[in-house]
């Protein structure tokens, strides 16, 4: 750990405009923008030169023979853990006697930018609707391409979610003591029939970029090609993998220094599509204490929000999808309010 480090902070900045139509009609369009800087970093220490590693673009077969030749240990018999030999990639590190050497650095930042739209019915007559936009996009620099690095990868962020829409209502439903219609009716009715109301939620957003990760893929094709369109995706191929993916293991780049990117910028997981409703019934009981009954459902509609496809080339599922996000849900409650 570093023994004088800085905390990290963000700054934020926006500005907009707003106007208020006739009939309680409010329109917001911001720009929103923000910087995260000083953030924390795991970085590996105990790295190979970048001079040992092969800038092939394909599986260096040569230096990795090179660099896995045994050697006698010169640690084998100062404890235990120590073997009787040793890689030469293991003695070319700069602490050939640990396996990992880990500092926590305040090198990572991430910046964002949007524009958003809000429009809001205010609350009158029962009612409230909002709908609000946000076409956005988030980059961040958290973690390093080779170790070896001076500096962090600039790539988007995995919190990058390019659009979303929001559609939100309240409607006290206009029954019951205090409402248009029956607010005359005897106490037992309006024990009933008084005191609904009805809330509703869509919400439509993007997906994540899907990342190669630690261990990518050799690529040798055109990657505008990688994506599909929304009509040929399917759980079975969510991408183009005959685009000019090399899917044989022993192919695999293994003491190489990456240049391929963590990301495709066509290319992302399932985005969101969620329909959420509740109705609220208020009884009253006495003039302070009320109870409460609530019936809510997440994704109403059972609309499948896919998971991740598997990202290893290697691998037989290749660009398949096997799990989805939770399905519908009901959720029945009471509260007493006092």
């Amino acid at each position: 750990f570093q023994k004088n480090r800085k905390n990290p902070y963000n700054q934020r900045w926006s500005f907009g405009f707003q106007k208020l139509f006739p009939g309680q009609f409010m329109v917001d369009a911001s720009y929103v923008g923000s910087r995260a800087t000083r953030l924390l970093i795991s970085r590996e220490l105990n790295f190979l030169p970048a001079k040992y590693l092969s800038t092939s673009g394909t599986r260096d077969n040569t230096t990795n023979s090179y660099l896995a030749k045994s050697f006698t240990s010169p640690f084998y018999g100062t404890d235990p853990i120590y073997g009787k030999t040793i890689s030469r990639a293991g003695l070319l590190v700069p602490y050939p006697q640990f396996s990992s050497v880990y500092s926590y650095e305040e090198t990572g930042y991430s910046w964002y930018h949007s524009a958003q739209l809000r429009m809001e019915k205010r609350f009158a007559k029962s009612y409230t609707l909002s709908l609000s936009y946000t076409l956005s996009r988030m980059m961040e620099a958290t973690d390093y391409m080779n170790d070896s690095d001076p500096q962090p990868y600039e790539m988007l962020s995995t919190m990058d979610r390019p659009h979303r829409l929001v559609i939100s209502g309240i409607w006290e439903l206009p029954f019951g003591k205090g409402r248009r219609f029956g607010s005359n009716l005897p106490g037992v009715l309006n024990f009933f029939a008084g005191g609904w109301q009805f809330n509703g939620m869509v919400q439509r957003q993007s997906g994540p970029s899907l990342a190669w990760g630690d261990v990518w893929t050799l690529f040798s094709g055109d990657s505008t090609q990688v994506g599909l369109s929304k009509s040929e995706r399917s759980v079975d191929r969510w991408f183009n993998t005959d685009a000019g993916f090399n899917k044989k293991s022993t192919d695999q780049l293994s003491r190489n220094i990456r240049v391929s990117p963590w990301y495709f910028s066509n290319l992302r997981a399932d985005g969101q599509a969620r329909w959420d409703f509740s109705l609220f019934k208020t009884f009253p009981i006495v003039e302070r204490v009320n109870l409460q009954f609530r019936a809510e459902t997440i994704n109403a509609w059972n609309h499948p929000n896919l998971s991740t496809p598997v990202m290893t080339p290697t691998s037989s599922t290749f660009g398949t999808i096997s799990t989805q996000d939770a399905t519908r849900t009901w959720i029945f409650s009471l509260k007493l309010n006092d």
